[in-house]
């Protein structure tokens, strides 16, 4: 660790530019690239990073490197897509051979009224809280390559009517997706993950958790009562509206603990802690280890 913080960027050319690309003359909201035009030029090994946007790419094959999203890593599949929400934590080590794809990332502003940002965090892929890396089997890879090429063929095009087809073929991918995970997870128990309140709320808790800590708050910034919006997380979660709140604040915590060299006494104060003790306290009854022990642990 040699970090006060993790980085973050704010647009698709700052990721770019810290990557050592080339963006060229991108739309900052708005990018897609073939793998194999950047492989040559990617670090190996990347040090974790957020984006404040979305990323939806897709891997074709011919490479191997492990891949971290939050605190899971993926020794990554021969073909797959791999999902990326705003504030998600990933990096990468050890790319060998060579990458074939598309990489493609967008702001929600990109969509416009196609989609609301609401809406994208309903998908459950972009789910903050998991990391999703999606295999693909061959016809899959077949279908979904078939709308990277759509969309790489219309963003270089330069045509006037690209930028709708791109939009029309993106939208696609997202619900293909969405049907993809569907089926792959339709034997699980029927939860309400999408469900309009959980969904804001979870939105709500990520964007303010640093600002406050109290579902009161949450529930006034949804314009429903804290006894309604507990009981709507707990039917649709099956746990506390207070428990999604600390849970963030402890996934911060881990980040921050696993990535900077950060004091816990810096790090409590950054996640808004009165005293170094109250979160040295919060940390230790939900993890059952210290702070300073959990970051020994991951060193």
């Amino acid at each position: 660790m040699s970090s006060s913080h993790i980085p973050i960027h704010k647009t698709i050319k700052d990721l770019y530019l810290h990557l050592g690309l080339d963006i060229g003359n991108a739309v900052e909201i708005f990018h897609i690239s073939k793998h194999e035009d950047l492989r040559e030029k990617l670090p190996v090994n990347v040090p974790p990073f957020r984006n404040d946007f979305y990323e939806v790419s897709l891997v074709l094959g011919g490479t191997s490197l492990s891949y971290q999203i939050n605190d899971d890593t993926f020794e990554t599949p021969e073909k797959y897509l791999v999902f990326n929400a705003p504030g998600q934590v990933h990096k990468w080590e050890g790319i060998q051979g060579d990458l074939s794809g598309f990489v493609l990332f967008f702001h929600p502003a990109f969509l416009g009224e196609l989609f609301r940002e609401r809406a994208l965090s309903d998908f459950p892929f972009f789910n903050i809280y998991e990391a999703n890396l999606f295999e693909l089997d061959v016809q899959n890879a077949e279908k979904f390559g078939f709308y990277y090429h759509q969309i790489f063929d219309n963003y270089t095009s330069g045509q006037r009517t690209g930028q709708e087809l791109i939009k029309a073929n993106l939208q696609a991918i997202l619900w293909q997706c969405n049907q993809e995970y569907e089926e792959r997870n339709k034997n699980m128990p029927e939860r309400k993950v999408t469900d309009g309140i959980t969904a804001r709320y979870r939105k709500l808790v990520n964007e303010n958790f640093l600002k406050t800590s109290t579902v009161n708050d949450y529930a006034d910034m949804l314009n429903i009562t804290p006894n309604y919006l507990s009981q709507t997380i707990l039917q649709t979660l099956g746990t506390n509206a207070k428990s999604i709140i600390d849970n963030r604040l402890l996934l911060e915590a881990e980040y921050l603990l696993k990535h900077t060299d950060l004091s816990n006494k810096e790090i409590g104060y950054r996640l808004n802690f009165d005293e170094p003790t109250h979160f040295n306290r919060f940390f230790k009854k939900h993890r059952g280890t210290t702070p300073g022990q959990f970051r020994k642990s991951k060193s």
